[in-house]
């Protein structure tokens, strides 16, 4: 039987943290990892909430059109960072992640044809605090 190296519950704690729980609200909002990366782009005065990431940085001045996407890309690079210390015992940088957010922005520029100045506007956003 195939068994994969997964530890039980009762030992899933943060790789950062000593014995803090690793539960989705702590990789993404109370972890220092993640906070370091929220507190580059002060997205927030108060803790990020993961479990509404539509209400995150809403009071940035920054284009609603394209807002959502923006901020579950950087919650999936939070989420990559966090796999990459677990399993390749790798520790990328805030800036790093933010860059890698910035690089996929990039990327999908040609998938936001109608909302190129809104897009554009959040990649000189993240590209200012890099």
């Amino acid at each position: 039987m195939f068994h994969r190296n997964i530890k039980p519950l009762g030992e899933s704690f943060c790789e950062h943290c000593t014995r803090v729980m690793e539960t989705d609200f702590h990789i993404f909002t109370e972890c220092p990892r993640a906070t370091a990366v929220w507190s580059l782009i002060t997205i927030t005065p108060r803790p990020v909430n993961c479990r509404f990431p539509w209400l995150i940085g809403q009071h940035l001045p920054l284009p609603q059109d394209t807002h959502l996407d923006v901020i579950l890309l950087i919650l999936w690079h939070v989420w990559k960072a966090r796999n990459a210390a677990i399993f390749d015992h790798e520790l990328i940088p805030p800036r790093l992640v933010l860059k890698k957010v910035l690089d996929d922005m990039i990327s999908w520029t040609p998938r936001y044809k109608k909302l190129h100045q809104q897009w554009h506007a959040w990649k000189t956003f993240i590209n200012s605090v890099t």
